[in-house]
């Protein structure tokens, strides 16, 4: 007998449920990094891992896909980048994803601190299964050449 996962919306509230997310026991996708074979249990797990997936990637990197990815990295060190610009490329990397199509992005940032070369990039979002925010942040380090 398997059992389902509890469902904490208050009465009379609207929530989306993905068959998948009823069956602890179902693997919906691996967690990123891939260091090993971790599974993701919910839909909820497996979009900010797909979230991570496509921020991290380069352009060129998926084999098949060869515009999938933001291409941070390459962005971040650059001379002349813009703080802008990179959102711009995260939110469009994001829109033309369809494993996204669960997430509303309310918010991107790019603090750059040129004296320590550090960037750091935080993607708040609203999961549209449930209603809640989440965020990502990632901070980049350069080391002073």
């Amino acid at each position: 007998m398997s059992k389902h996962r509890p469902i904490n919306k208050p009465p009379g509230s609207q929530t989306q449920v993905n068959p998948l997310d009823l069956t602890p026991s179902i693997g919906v996708g691996l967690k990123y990094p891939l260091n090993g074979l971790y599974i993701n249990y919910s839909t909820k797990e497996q979009m900010h891992d797909n979230l991570l997936n496509v921020i991290l990637t380069e352009p060129g990197e998926k084999l098949f896909n060869p515009f999938y990815g933001v291409g941070l990295n390459s962005l971040l060190f650059e001379q002349k980048v813009e703080a802008n610009f990179i959102k711009e490329k995260i939110e469009n990397a994001i829109l033309s994803d369809s494993l996204l199509n669960s997430l509303k992005i309310e918010d991107v940032k790019v603090n750059f601190n040129r004296d320590d070369n550090l960037v750091n990039v935080k993607i708040e979002y609203i999961s549209l299964l449930d209603g809640q925010s989440d965020a990502i942040e990632i901070n980049y380090t350069n080391p002073k050449m």
